[in-house]
């Protein structure tokens, strides 16, 4: 697989998060997925899939020889700056998750547990929280050289 990691930030963004952007066909009304999110997790996964998207996007950009080597350029830069972001996101979305589902399985347990288990749970949630609002300003600064190049 060329881009595993881009590959696993799409398919746990449709898996997980269908409900998380908000579009009605109608009256065309389509909504961020970020802010449409309702939960953290759901908030990074509408994160990840953003960058996927963005990342897939700016590689047909480069690939386009008609492209300027200046913008090839600052695509590769944003790119670099977004993807330890993007991968920090990524490990901090597990990390919450598996917090989660210890949080969850030691309800029945004694209090101690569960006050360990909300404990570590809380400090998952404020790490994904930091990790989504510092993987934010570079995908939106990729996105900004995308949208300029697309038009």
């Amino acid at each position: 697989m060329r881009y595993p990691l881009r590959a696993l930030a799409l398919a746990c963004a449709l898996t997980i998060t269908p409900a998380c952007a908000s579009m009605q066909l109608g009256q065309t009304r389509f909504e961020d997925p970020v802010s449409a999110a309702q939960t953290l997790d759901q908030r990074a996964y509408a994160v990840l899939h953003a960058y996927a998207a963005v990342v897939e996007e700016a590689t047909d950009i480069v690939a386009d020889p008609a492209t300027p080597l200046s913008v090839k350029r600052a695509l590769g830069r944003a790119e670099r700056a977004a993807t330890p972001a993007v991968e920090t996101l990524q490990i901090a979305v597990t990390a919450y998750l598996r917090a989660r589902a210890e949080f969850e399985a030691a309800s029945g347990a004694n209090q101690t547990t569960i006050e360990r288990s909300a404990t570590a749970l809380a400090i998952a949630a404020r790490h994904l929280n930091t990790a989504v609002a510092a993987a934010q300003a570079p995908i939106s600064e990729l996105e900004g050289l995308v949208r300029a190049r697309r038009g």
